[in-house]
């Protein structure tokens, strides 16, 4: 599947791809919403979470690969706070 193909899915339909063919990777905690960073094929995907309505929000191909830093970032924090 190329990003394309992926992109002109349906909200639905990107979401049960990426539940059933991708890997989740990590997740980070942003006010009312949680942003799950997920593998899929050779791209990176993120999926927006809103824990006030329950609902995805929006799905996203990471195009900006600095993004996924924020990820790693957040994730070296908590392995040191978890150490000490």
């Amino acid at each position: 599947m190329s990003r394309r193909d992926f992109k002109e899915m349906t909200l639905a339909d990107q979401g049960m791809i990426l539940l059933n063919n991708g890997k989740h990777l990590t997740v980070l905690k942003r006010g009312g919403q949680l942003m799950n960073l997920f593998s899929i094929e050779d791209f990176f995907v993120e999926v927006y979470y809103s824990l006030l309505s329950e609902d995805i929000e929006k799905i996203e191909i990471v195009t900006d690969y600095s993004k996924i830093d924020k990820y790693i970032d957040e994730n070296q924090k908590e392995d040191k706070l978890q150490i000490n």
